[in-house]
């Protein structure tokens, strides 16, 4: 066959297709009948020039045995699989025994070449398009404001015991760092004879500030350290922590409890240290190895403004080495530190203790009022971090780690209280999680 019988006969194969198409029937001239509008619009001779010199491609062997239906693509014939129930699905079946029937008009051939030239592929299957994590938003960014919402609902706790002899600053430290009248004073008066033993007082205040309550408990310890024999004198202390403790527990395991179980375990333990200048004293190291095992112990030391600096950073590092030859620790923790805040709780262990002062007396300095305590040589500021640290002192118990020292409290010291009286109970190791209320 001649090269132009060749692309006359592909140019009328191309001419039965499109009218096939088109649900027209097939005329002996490609450019006559119900194709003249086609011609009249100039795209017909393109598309039948682009065709004429497309070769005819031989389609694979043994492809009426394949259970395959061929999607023209570009110049290749590429295989799909059949879909039986599909039945709007149309076959292109390519033979090489067609090439002799193509010049026929009985049965019109099928040029897969030429219709992938003029029409898409007969057949796509849809992928599913991936969604970018910045195309759609879910809504994950307004957990912690539900979780904001629920907890100015329900209101914050913090539980705080004040342990030190008497005139120390105790309830003027409190109310300096509430800015309230928190705790009253239990110093007790001249020619009065203090108390036998040490005594529980216990004042509860709400706090509030910028729509913030705050549950305030304040725990004092009047008579402690004030005998001559202060045998066991901090025993009242750690009984009243452990039955917090206690109830907390019997509260938990109760068959009907409350949604929100009143937390009135302590929380945080301020130690109130003499301005001695030397060194902790006995009595000091035994209160404080008996506490650090059971609450968040902070010592500080009272009236600092009664030492010079060199003598307050003498006094401090004396007590560092006592703290660490006894093995007492205080908070913060370096064991149970987040990587993120260590840094800042490396520069609050080297504080410790925190020399303070506490005053509620308000002093106008050049047009500002501040907390002060007025001496003959001078005022002493409280929030000045030059005179004093009672700044970073409050950043610690209020504004940077209050919440941590709940954490703590319930994760550590109150779950080490929970499996000793559970072993006491029962003889014999429980395990933490089959108590859990989830599995209750």
């Amino acid at each position: 066959m001649s090269a132009e019988g060749g692309r006359s006969s592909n140019t009328r194969n191309a001419v039965h297709e499109l009218t096939r198409q088109f649900g027209r029937e097939p005329t002996n001239s490609p450019v006559s009948g119900p194709l003249a509008n086609l011609i009249h619009q100039k795209s017909l001779p393109k598309i039948l020039s682009h065709i004429a010199k497309t070769p005819p491609v031989a389609a694979p062997p043994n492809v009426e045995n394949a259970n395959h239906s061929f999607i023209p693509t570009g110049n290749v014939v590429k295989p799909y699989p059949a879909d039986p129930d599909d039945t709007k699905t149309q076959e292109v079946m390519v033979d090489q025994t067609s090439a002799s029937e193509s010049e026929s008009d009985e049965s019109p051939p099928n040029p897969v070449t030429s219709i992938a030239q003029i029409r898409p592929t007969l057949r796509q299957s849809v992928q599913p398009s991936k969604i970018q994590s910045s195309d759609y938003v879910i809504g994950l960014d307004q957990l912690q404001e539900q979780v904001r919402r629920l907890a100015l609902r329900r209101g914050f706790t913090l539980n705080i015991m004040v342990v030190g002899r008497s005139g120390l600053g105790k309830s003027t430290l409190i109310n300096t760092l509430f800015r309230s009248s928190v705790l009253p004073r239990t110093c007790t008066a001249s020619g009065s004879e203090p108390a036998k033993t040490t005594e529980i007082r216990t004042t509860q205040t709400a706090i509030h500030e910028n729509g913030v309550r705050l549950d305030l408990t304040v725990t004092d310890t009047p008579g402690f350290g004030d005998r001559i024999d202060n045998t066991n004198c901090w025993e009242p202390a750690l009984e009243y922590i452990n039955d917090q403790y206690e109830k907390y527990l019997m509260e938990e395991q109760s068959a009907q409890r409350t949604r929100w179980i009143h937390d009135t375990r302590v929380h945080c333990c301020l130690y109130f240290i003499p301005p001695t200048g030397h060194g902790l004293r006995p009595l000091d190291l035994e209160v404080l190895q008996q506490l650090h095992n059971v609450v968040n112990v902070i010592p500080v030391i009272a009236k600092a403004d009664t030492l010079t600096l060199d003598e307050r950073q003498e006094f401090k590092k004396n007590i560092q080495l006592d703290l660490a030859q006894h093995r007492i620790e205080v908070y913060p923790f370096a064991k149970y530190d987040h990587p993120d805040d260590y840094a800042v709780n490396e520069s609050y262990r080297k504080m410790v203790p925190f020399a303070v002062v506490g005053s509620e007396q308000v002093h106008n300095v050049m047009g500002q009022m501040v907390l002060g305590r007025q001496n003959g040589w001078g005022l002493v500021q409280v929030e000045d971090p030059g005179h004093c640290e009672f700044h970073h002192l409050r950043n610690l118990l209020i504004r940077n780690r209050m919440q941590d020292l709940i954490e703590l409290t319930s994760a550590i010291h109150y779950e080490a209280f929970r499996r000793r009286r559970l072993m006491e109970t029962n003889g014999t190791m429980i395990d933490m999680c089959s108590l859990n209320e989830s599995h209750i």
